[in-house]
């Protein structure tokens, strides 16, 4: 199988970046009628060519320094740089610039070549690279090999091949290959009988025609109708690779370069990046808290402020030095389809300046206050951040959570991850005791099941300090408590888990304390609730006030009112009508001596002379027996159905 490798051009204007793609592919990479007549590039470039079953993509950038912008979204994703230093120039500002911009992207691998050694004889040509090794020393180019080459006569280009394909052969691309899907857009036009198309570079994953992705970060949903790489129609496109769309379900003129597309749901974008920034050595000053910086992200490219964050044991961080690093904060006026492990640059709006550039920690995380800074929480949580662990990562997620939990696929957008990934990561997570999944679905960390069980068990104990005549509460009253806002299946779970681990009972909507009777009483409320019955059941139809009996059995009046509201919520007391509440046995009877007279139809009198009963009594009951269907009035009189 082919190797696939991203390569980017980098170096000073007018040092022969194009004119060297060129002749290392056949392909002129400079399309534009203005690149052609001014001899620059002003945008992006792309060429590509196989040697010994390695496939390079070049993305030719503008060395001009108006278009350091341009240089940096062709830069993004690249998998080794072409170091170009002309001969007869030497290192100019925008090669030790865009050395910087390389550095703070993490390239890792490269090849430097000296192009127009035509134009030096061998002196100059060896004092140009002593320059270029004195440059590149401390840098991921030191030791990278250096070659004089000449794109008008042709020398070096093929050594330049070899020590490419060689470079090549040095790339880890493990983690590219298990990034999840994104395809930052550097171009979009319209094809004649096609469409909207699009180009850039698939960062991740693979798109294959028919997917139906999303376009971040406006939301919309589009089709894939149509695959190419490298001008060849191909079913799919995989992660590194100079990918072409036709896209179905949006106009060209909604699509632009630095949005980017991704599997549905696969990942939120964000407007606060949490991220280690670094500043570089070569910048004219600090940049204070809160400056204005433009943040180059992707092929994006989006105004914002650098909120600082303080080092562990400070309160606060008032600038960033040149050639110092910290932990910052990037609050942006649009937001980036960005993920942890992403690099960005930092430029000045005014004057123009690459201050800097970074990693981003998290893309989930709001906006951190400052009564935080300090705080030993704070520090943990940025500290395993920078570590870049993701499993700790998801540790400290899932933890953060709380009672929420996270699904895989919500995990998988916080991480910036598949959804399997993020699967494997919780299932490690489980496998040491950190985690554990929710009989709903949902998994949490363990600490939220102790905080659960902890909060469950301090409402009931509020409960039975207040007096209340029953243990048991209402589901819902219990769980706007325990975890608002919970969603209703992320709320099952958690009912399900701390019954199984007898931290609760759940009969109904009635949540109890464990080993509570059934009915949620405590032994001695189940006690005054038995007399409270029977009281009743003894009165008939004429049942007891509270005043009078609470003092016969010891209570206060007010349990006594629990006491009966509970059992008329269990059944055992009725409710007939608003002043006569009778036990259930009570009732039981008089619908016993009805059924002896089932069809017939009576005056007031004849279910007096049934029951026995005075009017203040009857009236409610035959009301009550009325609204069940019982009995049926036809006036003055009633049929018992």
């Amino acid at each position: 199988m082919q190797r696939r490798v991203l390569v980017g051009t980098a170096g000073h204007i007018d040092h022969g970046k194009s004119a060297l793609v060129r002749a290392l592919t056949g392909t002129d990479p400079d399309r534009l009628p203005e690149e052609k007549a001014r001899g620059i590039t002003i945008d992006l470039g792309f060429a590509h060519a196989a040697w010994d079953d390695v496939v390079f993509s070049f993305v030719d950038v503008p060395g001009h320094e108006k278009f350091v912008r341009t240089m940096v979204a062709g830069a993004q994703g690249i998998d080794l740089v072409l170091f170009v230093v002309a001969s007869d120039d030497s290192v100019m500002p925008q090669t030790r610039e865009h050395l910087a911009i390389l550095s703070l992207l993490d390239v890792r691998t490269g090849v430097v070549a000296r192009t127009k050694s035509d134009l030096v004889d061998a002196a100059t040509g060896a004092l140009v690279e002593e320059e270029i090794r004195d440059l590149v020393a401390g840098t991921f180019l030191e030791g990278a090999p250096l070659l004089p080459v000449s794109a008008l006569t042709g020398f070096g280009i093929p050594e330049l091949r070899e020590a490419l394909v060689a470079a090549a052969g040095r790339l880890d691309r493990s983690a590219r290959d298990r990034r999840l899907t994104r395809l930052f857009l550097d171009r979009a036009f319209t094809m004649k009988g096609f469409g909207p198309v699009v180009t850039g570079t698939l960062d991740g994953g693979r798109i294959a025609e028919g997917d139906r992705l999303t376009l971040l970060p406006d939301g919309r949903e589009i089709r894939v109708r149509r695959v190419e790489v490298h001008g060849e129609e191909r079913r799919e496109a995989v992660a590194g690779e100079r990918t072409s769309l036709n896209l179905a379900g949006i106009e060209k003129g909604d699509l632009r370069r630095g949005q980017a597309l991704v599997p549905k749901d696969a990942l939120r974008p964000a407007a606060v990046l949490t991220v280690e920034a670094a500043l570089l050595a070569g910048v004219a000053a600090p940049v204070p808290d809160g400056a204005r910086v433009r943040v180059h992200h992707g092929t994006a490219d989006v105004a914002g402020r650098i909120h600082l964050l303080p080092d562990a044991g400070e309160t606060e961080a008032r600038e960033l030095s040149p050639g110092a690093s910290r932990l910052a904060q990037l609050v942006l006026e649009s937001p980036l389809p960005a993920r942890p492990g992403d690099r960005f640059i930092l430029r000045r709006p005014s004057p123009v300046e690459t201050l800097g550039g970074g990693r981003i920690l998290d893309a989930g995380r709001p906006r951190i206050r400052k009564k935080a800074f300090g705080t030993k929480e704070l520090a943990e949580a940025l500290a395993l951040l920078a570590a870049g662990d993701e499993e700790k990562i998801a540790g400290l997620l899932l933890r953060e959570a709380g009672a929420a939990g996270f699904s895989p696929l919500a995990l998988g957008q916080r991480l910036g991850v598949p959804e399997g990934v993020a699967s494997e990561r919780l299932a490690a997570l489980a496998a040491s005791g950190a985690a554990l999944k929710l009989p709903a679905g949902a998994w949490v960390h363990s600490r939220a099941v102790d905080e659960m069980a902890r909060r469950a068990a301090a409402l009931f104990s509020e409960r039975k300090a207040s007096g209340a005549a029953s243990l048991s509460i209402a589901r819902s009253e219990f769980l706007e408590k325990l975890g608002r806002g919970l969603p209703r299946e992320t709320a099952d779970g958690w009912f399900a888990l701390l019954e199984k681990g007898r931290v609760l009972a759940v009969a109904g909507d009635r949540v109890s304390p464990p080993g509570a009777a059934a009915s949620g009483l405590s032994a001695d409320a189940e006690g005054f609730a038995a007399r409270v019955a029977e009281a009743f059941r003894t009165a008939g139809w004429e049942p007891p006030r509270s005043t009078d009996l609470a003092p016969k059995l010891g209570i206060k009046p007010q349990v006594l009112d629990g006491l009966a509201a509970h059992l008329l919520k269990a059944g055992v007391l009725v409710r007939i009508s608003p002043d006569l509440v009778v036990h259930r046995d009570v009732l039981s009877a008089a619908e016993r001596k009805l059924e002896t007279v089932r069809g017939q139809t009576l005056a007031v009198a004849g279910f007096r002379d049934l029951w026995g009963l005075t009017r203040k009594t009857l009236i409610p009951l035959l009301e009550y027996l009325d609204g069940r269907k019982r009995t049926r009035r036809l006036g003055d009189l009633r049929k018992v159905e």
